[in-house]
Order: C-alpha cells, then sequence, then structure tokens
C-alpha cells in the first residue's frame, strides 16, 4: 500500500481534529452536568430531613447513596449502593477515611473496581450518628474524556513525526500549529504561534517575493476554496545550497460553510530536484553519447515503431523526427528503399520478439563505390516483470573491416617472414640468448646458445657436471627467480666453465617477459666478454702505470723546482741591485712557468683518467672576479691593452657553491689566451644573470678580445690537446695547447659546454653558461682576491718541528723558512730516522716528505700512530708531497696524515697550516730532543 499523500495526511488529520472539537464539547456538557448534580447535592444535603420521606424516590437513583452509622454500620442504602456494598465489603471503611477530610475538601474521587465516582459526605451532627454518602458514577464520562485525549496525542503525533511541514493558520493567516518538521526547536515553534507569514518571514530575512507567493496561495485558497499548489526555493545559510520545497495550501470548513482554517504543508523536494537534474544531465549524457556514437542506433517499440535514431543511422534531423512513430515498412516507403531489404530486417526483427535473444546478421548494401557490408543487431530488452520494453538495433559499418582482415592476411604473411628474418638475424648474433619458463625449461634459444652449450657442461644432465657448473646453475637460478619476483631487468657479469677447463666471463642481461593468461618468462642474453675484460684489464695496468710514472714524474720535476722557487724567494728577501732584481725575476717566471706547464699536463692526465673531482663549496663570485683581475692586469699593462672586468649586474651579489679554483682557472686560461693573441685594443670579461630562483642562478661568462681571431677551418680542431690554430701560431705565440683543452674539458665538468665565436683580425669569444646553487651567506666571503702578506707568526716561536726530508736542498730551504720564525726545527734525511726520532722526543709537529730512503711518510704516519705514548701518537703530520693527484692525497689523510702540503709551496702557506696544526695540539713541556 502506498504511503498517504501530505494532502491526504492533512485532510485526514482536519476531519478528526473536527471529531476531537465535537468531543471536547461533548466532555464540557458531560463536566457542566456533573457541576450541575454537584450542586443539586449540595442542596440536597441542606434538605436531609425533608428528603427521608421521599426514600422511595432515591431507592430508584442510579447513583449509590448510602448512610452508615460511625462504628462503619450500614443505617441505608439504595439499590445502587447495595449493589456497591455487594462488589466491596470494606466500602464503609474507604468511606469514612474520606469523609475525614471532606471539610477541607467536600467533594471526592472514589474508584472501586474498574468504576470511578464522584463522592459527597454529609457529616454526622453531634446529636446524629450517621453519615450519608451520595456517590455520582462518572466511568463513562471519564472514559470519554481518557478516549479523546488519546486520539488528540495519536493525531499530534502524526502531525509531529509526518516528514513534511505542516503549519495551520487562522484566517487571518496566524501561525496555529506548527510540526518540527517546519520548526525542530520548540522553543522556536512556540514563538511562532500568534504571528503572521509576513511577521516569521521577515523574522527569518526571507526574500520579499517569498512572502508574496505565500501570501498570494493563501488568498486562492481562502478566496478560491481549492487548493494552491506552488515550487519555493531557499537558501540554506548552514550549507549555502538552495533547498526546493514543494508547497500545499488548503480551506478547511467549518459547519457554517465558512472557512475555519488554513492548512499548508511543506515537502522538501530537493533530493527530487537534484535527482531529476542528474537524469536530465544522465540522459543528455547518453543520448550525446548515441549521436556522437559511429554506429547506426534506432529503438523500436514491439510493433517495429522508431522510438529514437541518431545522427549515424540518419544524418539529417528533420527526418530523425519525421519518422518517430513510423514503422520500418513505412520508413522504406517515405525512403523510396528497396522493399527486399524491408522484409529481411521485418523478419528479423519478428526473430527477436519470438526467441526474446539477440539477432545478428549482416546486409550487403549496393553504393556507386561497390558493396557496402552493415553488421546488424537487434537486442530485446525484456523489464523486471518479463514483458518486452523495448528493442534496440544497432548497425556497424564493417566494410573496412573486410579489408582490414584482407590486409590481415596479408601483414601475417609478412610476419612469418619477418620472424623468420628476425631469427636469421637472432641466430647470426654472436651473443647467446634464450628464454626459460617458470620451470626453468629453456623455451627459445638461438644457435650461438647451441654452441655454448656443446662446448660446456651446463645443458648435461646433473650427474655428469662438476661441482663448479652446478654452482653456476644455481647462481643462474638464483639471479632467475629474483628478476621474475621484483619484475625489473639485471645486468650483471658471472664465469662460465667451459668442458676444456677454460673460464669464460659471461656479461649476462636477464629480463621480465610478461606473458599473457601464462606465467612470466625470463630473457637471457649473455655476451662472451673474456677478450674484452682481458683488454679492460691491460688498460687498467696501463692507466696505473701511466698515472705512477706522471706521479713521480711530478715527484722529480716538483722537488727541485720547490727549491730553486724557494731559494729564489729567499733572494728576494735579501738586498739586491737592479739587474740582480730583473734576473730574479726572470728565473722566478721561468719557475712559475715550468710550474704551470706540469699543473697543466697533470690535470689533463686527471681529465683523460676520469679522477678529476670538481669541489663544492661556498665562494663569492665578485671576490672570485676581482682575484682573476689581479692576476692578469699586469700582463694586460705590459701589452698595453685595456682590461675590463665586468662584474655580476645584480646587488648584492649572492654567494654560490661550486669549485671556485676550477672556474678561477677556466677563467685565467681564458684571460691569458685572449692577452696573449690580442696587440692592441681590449680584452673584456663579463658575467650576466640569464636566470635565477631561490635555489640556484644560471650565468653567463663570456671573454672577449680584439685579437688575431681563428680561421673557421681552424676553429673544429682548437678545443684538442696540444692544439692551436696553426703552426704559425705556435710559432709566434708560443704554448703548449693545453689550456683551451683544459678550459673546456673543466666547463663540461661543471655542466657547461664553452663556445666558440671568432673571424680572422676581428677578434674571439669565448663563453659558457654555468647553473650554480646558491649558498647560505653566513661566512665571509671564502676566495679573498689576494691574501695579504703576514704580519708575521708568533705562535710558532719556539715550536719543536720534526722535518724529515732527503732532498738536502728542500731541507735546507725549509729549515730556513721556519727557523726565520724561530720554530726549532730537527731534520733528518730518512724514514727510519724519522720514526725514531717521533718515537723518542716529543714534537709539536712533524713534516713528513712522502718519498723517502727507509720508509716513506705514509710507512712512518702508520707506525707513530700505534705507539704506545698517546701524545707522541698523536703528534700532528704534514705530508710533504710532489703528487698532485687526489686519490694520492686521500690515501696519505687515510693513513693518518693530518694535512698535505704541495711542492712547491709558498712559505706563508707553510707557516699558516702550522699554526692551525698546532693550535689544536696540547703545549709540550720544556725538554729537548736526544
Amino acid at each position: 500500500m502506498l504511503p498517504p499523500t501530505p494532502k491526504q495526511c492533512a485532510a485526514y488529520i482536519a476531519v478528526e481534529k473536527a471529531s476531537r472539537l465535537r468531543a471536547e464539547e461533548a466532555l464540557a456538557a458531560a463536566e457542566a452536568r456533573i457541576a450541575a448534580l454537584e450542586q443539586q447535592l449540595a442542596a440536597t444535603t441542606s434538605q436531609f430531613a425533608t428528603l427521608h420521606t421521599l426514600t422511595h424516590v432515591l431507592e430508584q437513583n442510579p447513583n449509590p447513596i448510602l448512610r452508615v452509622n460511625v462504628d462503619d454500620t450500614l443505617c441505608w442504602a439504595n439499590r445502587a449502593g447495595n449493589t456497591l456494598l455487594q462488589a466491596n465489603n470494606r466500602l464503609p471503611q474507604r468511606l469514612r477515611a474520606l469523609a475525614a477530610s471532606a471539610s477541607e475538601q467536600p467533594i471526592q474521587k472514589l474508584t472501586v473496581g474498574e468504576r470511578h465516582y464522584v463522592l459527597m459526605v454529609d457529616g454526622a451532627t453531634p446529636d446524629e450518628t450517621s453519615v450519608t454518602y451520595y456517590l455520582t458514577d462518572v466511568t463513562t464520562i471519564l472514559q470519554a474524556k481518557q478516549a479523546l485525549l488519546e486520539q488528540q496525542l495519536f493525531y499530534e503525533t502524526i502531525l509531529m513525526e509526518v516528514p513534511a511541514g505542516v503549519v495551520v493558520f487562522d484566517v487571518e493567516h496566524r501561525y496555529l500549529f506548527v510540526n518540527p518538521t517546519v520548526e525542530p526547536d520548540p522553543a522556536r515553534r512556540q514563538q511562532m504561534l500568534g504571528k503572521t507569514t509576513r511577521e516569521l518571514c521577515q523574522m527569518r530575512q526571507r526574500p520579499e517575493e517569498v512572502i508574496q507567493q505565500r501570501e498570494r496561495a493563501f488568498a486562492e485558497a481562502i478566496g478560491n476554496r481549492r487548493e494552491s499548489v506552488w515550487e519555493e526555493h531557499l537558501l540554506d545559510h548552514t550549507t549555502g545550497k538552495l533547498q526546493y520545497w514543494l508547497r500545499r495550501s488548503w480551506a478547511i470548513m467549518g459547519p457554517d460553510g465558512n472557512v475555519r482554517m488554513v492548512v499548508s504543508s511543506g515537502l522538501n523536494i530537493t533530493e527530487r530536484k537534484e535527482a531529476e537534474e542528474a537524469a536530465a544531465r544522465q540522459r543528455e549524457f547518453y543520448e550525446s553519447i548515441l549521436n556522437l556514437l559511429p554506429v547506426d542506433v534506432a529503438v523500436f517499440d514491439d510493433q517495429h515503431r522508431f522510438l529514437f535514431t541518431n545522427p549515424s543511422s540518419i544524418s539529417d534531423a528533420r527526418v530523425r523526427q519525421q519518422i518517430l512513430g513510423l514503422t520500418s515498412d513505412e520508413y522504406f516507403n517515405l525512403r523510396g528503399r528497396s522493399m527486399e531489404l524491408a522484409q529481411e530486417r521485418k523478419e528479423r526483427f519478428q526473430q527477436a520478439l519470438e526467441t526474446r535473444t539477440d539477432v545478428l546478421w549482416e546486409e550487403t548494401i549496393k553504393i556507386p563505390a561497390g558493396n557496402k557490408r552493415i553488421l546488424r543487431h537487434l537486442r530485446p530488452v525484456i523489464n523486471a516483470v518479463g514483458d518486452l520494453q523495448m528493442v534496440v538495433g544497432s548497425g556497424i559499418d564493417i566494410t573496412a573491416r573486410y579489408a582490414a582482415e584482407e590486409r590481415q592476411r596479408e601483414a601475417e604473411a609478412q610476419m612469418r617472414a619477418q620472424e623468420a628474418f628476425i631469427r636469421l638475424i637472432v641466430d647470426s648474433l654472436p651473443s647467446v640468448i634464450y628464454v626459460k619458463n617458470a620451470n626453468n625449461d629453456v623455451v627459445f634459444r638461438n644457435a650461438a646458445f647451441d654452441e655454448m652449450a656443446a662446448r660446456s657442461q651446463h645443458m648435461l644432465p646433473a650427474s655428469q657436471q662438476t661441482a663448479v657448473v652446478k654452482q653456476q646453475l644455481r647462481q643462474i637460478r638464483k639471479l632467475g627467480e629474483q628478476v621474475l619476483t621484483s619484475q625489473k631487468s639485471l645486468t650483471t657479469e658471472m664465469p662460465l666453465e667451459m668442458a676444456s677447463g677454460e673460464t669464460c666471463i659471461l656479461q649476462t642481461y636477464m629480463h621480465p617477459l610478461p606473458q599473457l593468461g601464462k606465467e612470466p618468462e625470463l630473457l637471457i642474453v649473455s655476451t662472451d666478454i673474456t677478450a674484452l675484460k682481458k683488454a679492460q684489464q691491460e688498460a687498467e695496468d696501463n692507466a696505473r702505470a701511466k698515472e705512477a710514472f706522471l706521479s713521480r714524474m711530478s715527484h722529480e720535476i716538483r722537488t727541485p723546482l720547490n727549491g730553486v722557487l724557494g731559494m729564489a724567494a729567499l733572494l728576494e728577501k735579501t738586498p739586491l741591485t737592479s739587474q740582480q732584481q730583473e734576473y730574479l725575476s726572470t728565473m722566478q717566471r721561468a719557475g712559475q712557468h715550468l710550474l704551470a706547464l706540469v699543473n697543466d699536463v697533470l690535470d689533463m692526465a686527471k681529465i683523460t683518467a676520469n679522477h678529476l673531482e670538481l669541489d663544492q663549496a661556498a665562494f663569492s663570485l665578485d671576490v672570485l672576479l676581482e682575484a682573476v683581475s689581479q692576476t692578469v692586469a699586469p700582463l694586460a699593462i705590459e701589452k698595453g691593452l685595456q682590461l675590463i672586468i665586468q662584474p655580476l649586474d645584480c646587488a648584492p651579489v649572492p654567494r654560490l657553491l661550486g669549485d671556485a679554483y676550477r672556474l678561477r682557472q677556466v677563467l685565467l686560461n681564458l684571460l691569458g689566451n685572449a692577452i696573449k693573441f690580442t696587440e692592441q685594443g681590449s680584452v673584456q670579461l663579463r658575467v650576466t644573470v640569464l636566470a635565477e630562483n631561490s635555489a640556484a642562478l644560471t650565468l653567463r661568462f663570456w671573454v672577449t678580445d680584439t685579437g688575431i681571431g681563428i680561421a673557421p677551418e681552424q676553429q673544429e680542431a682548437i678545443f684538442g690537446t696540444f692544439a692551436q690554430a696553426s703552426l704559425e701560431t705556435s710559432r709566434r705565440f708560443g704554448g703548449t695547447g693545453l689550456g683551451l683543452a683544459i678550459s673546456e674539458q673543466l666547463v663540461r665538468y661543471m655542466g657547461g659546454t664553452l663556445l666558440l665565436s671568432s673571424l680572422p683580425n676581428e677578434g674571439t669569444t669565448f663563453s659558457f653558461v654555468l647553473s650554480l646553487p646558491r649558498a647560505e651567506d653566513t661566512t665571509a666571503a671564502s676566495q679573498p682576491a689576494e691574501q695579504p702578506a703576514a704580519p708575521g707568526y708568533p705562535e710558532l716561536h719556539g715550536v719543536r718541528v720534526l722535518l724529515a726530508e732527503d732532498n738536502m736542498v728542500n731541507q735546507w730551504l725549509a729549515t730556513v723558512m721556519l727557523e726565520h720564525w724561530g720554530v726549532l726545527v730537527y731534520a733528518v734525511g730518512n724514514g727510519l730516522d724519522a720514526l725514531a726520532q717521533l718515537q723518542e722526543n716529543d714534537y709539536n709537529a712533524a713534516i713528513l716528505d712522502i718519498q723517502m730512503p727507509g720508509l716513506s711518510g705514509v710507512e712512518v704516519t702508520q707506525a707513530i700512530r700505534l705507539c704506545t705514548n698517546e701524545r707522541r701518537a698523536g703528534v700532528p703530520i704534514i705530508a710533504l708531497t710532489a703528487n698532485a693527484f687526489e686519490a694520492d692525497r686521500a690515501s696519505y689523510l687515510a693513513a693518518g696524515m693530518n694535512a698535505c702540503l704541495t711542492k712547491p709551496f709558498e712559505e706563508d702557506d707553510l707557516c699558516r697550516l702550522l699554526v692551525q696544526l698546532i693550535s689544536e695540539y696540547p703545549p709540550l713541556a720544556s725538554t729537548q730532543p736526544t
């Protein structure tokens, strides 16, 4: 059964309320009657003596009357009283208990069994010994009143629980009743009573048009005496969304034909509205899909009449609208189509109706371009109760599919030929290629696999395999399981023992092959790299030999060079004539040139061996540019050139992270070349910001000169090692040709590309772009343009230092430098003496040459670090080395040395390093070494 509509519910409530009013009127009349009887009983009491003579009248009274002695014995009772006494023999005692309070409450209530009475007591006078009790049966009245209350509660409960909003107005449009659906708060519901709709709507800030609409509906319900229905939308201030309501108002007429009240209901139809809108959108969505489908779609009723067609079926919208309701035959007549085709469609439609299953067939339609093939499909749609709802027809143009199938057959033939061709290629490859399934069975293999299997024991039965072969097979299986489990490719190298006893090294690549509907398989490609590994080992041996040679040559060149430059530095401190000063400057420039050449050769060796490592430290770009300017400025002044260094075009200049030493080396190389090849004009270094963000800056560096330029045919080889533009250039300007090669590689290491732009006699521009991270600006600039001369090293006065150097010139040079600052130097010429001194005496620091007779500096360090004397074992040690490779420095520090100093070294570098180390080491007692 369907639930009653709000209108039915409200009408039913109105009728019941009218019945309730009539019951209330009857109850009021009964209560008035009771009041009259009570007054009558009061009058009867005052005339009790007179009424004794009317006992026969009282006997017929339907209400019980009893006269009882003070000792609870019955004097007299009428018929109704006797009947009541028979039902309850303890009635006199109950009556006496009630009579005790008769003076305060003359009228009492009494319940006997299921009957209810009103009791009046005529109390005993001093000269009387009995009391008269008058009982009025009000059971029927109370039952009627209770039924009325229950009926009222029933209707009010319905009104309070009904999900629709229900209000009742008087004829002045004032609220008489409001249920919780309209206002859940009981206090607010009470406040609404007595207010008009306009007053309440204004309190709730309802729009004026809502107020007017409600007033019009109210007036229509009263004036026309018929139901008024309208929709209303209100903004829910809590959610901010519109709520839709369906409202109804109708008048309730009184018995006199006038309007007694107006009942109004409101049903929240927001969900229905949203569902309707969603359904409309969904319908539009589906229709748009159907209209865009490249498939003919038509929907029919059970009489084969058109209900819907999409544009793919009939492109003309006017015709689509025209055929709705026509049968298929009528459509064919309208369009002038083949009736034979119409008859076939009719038979297929009837088949779908009878079988209630899908019907599929192909149609061939002749068109000027040839035959058009259509795959037709009819599907009957059956509803839940088993009735036919519609028949959906579709048609797909499969002309292209027929052509595609023909092409597919041709493609399959080509694929078979291609597979044979690929198989030929795979069998021609020298690498072993095979595929294994989850059971470790080989399901595909090439000719190289068979050849390798014939030379090994790996495909033989397990009983014929050696332990090594079994271990190798287990390793292959384990790696294969790892690849299949992780579904990630793997490349590794593994040995494979041949039947001849030799071992092949295979580079093996394993890759999972997903299989449709089956467990994945494993592709394995193994390449014999035995010869390659042998060549690689030889190349590594050659590289190590080359590195050892360069390291030795560096030591052999730097050691005497350190003596030459050191002696020149000491000589510079003595009084010299101008001619002697000129000789000394020439000697220093020659020494520095030789040192630069050695450094260039070592840098190139590091780059070609991939041993070059870039530092990542904070530096200030403007300080670095200032240092570059101060270095090359004398060269430009000497040639009469204008040197322009343009700083970074932003303020403040940010601190960056990178290898400032290598960047400075590149800029010095480029500027040095520019000055060398420019006879007149200018040389410029410019830096600009191309892009920046909070993390990094992208900078463009370029060096431009007005020099001789480079011919286009010579530019391609300009970055080659030991290359210059021409032999004439080499003879005229000199140089090794390493500067640009090193600069190009350093820029590449830093993430940029060194570019060249030049024309003969018009100058040259070298440029590169680097992206450098920003550094936290928490420290002072770490790359000063030029370290000021140290005013002195008072911290070194009295410091005891052990110097171990086998080259007497360098030993004497270092001793003179240190003693100049008050250092107590104890010099030895080999490693054994150095170790003995460190084990027997206390020193503030030790300076150990790496390559010494007896023991090397590294071996001395390792031995002293094992000394049981904690102070002597922890003595700071400086490695004095001519090796410039970073790997060498790292090995020295790993052996326990505290710092490295590369020959040739500056006096200030040595003194500052000593000051730094001894400041971290406890001072010594004043004892002299033996």
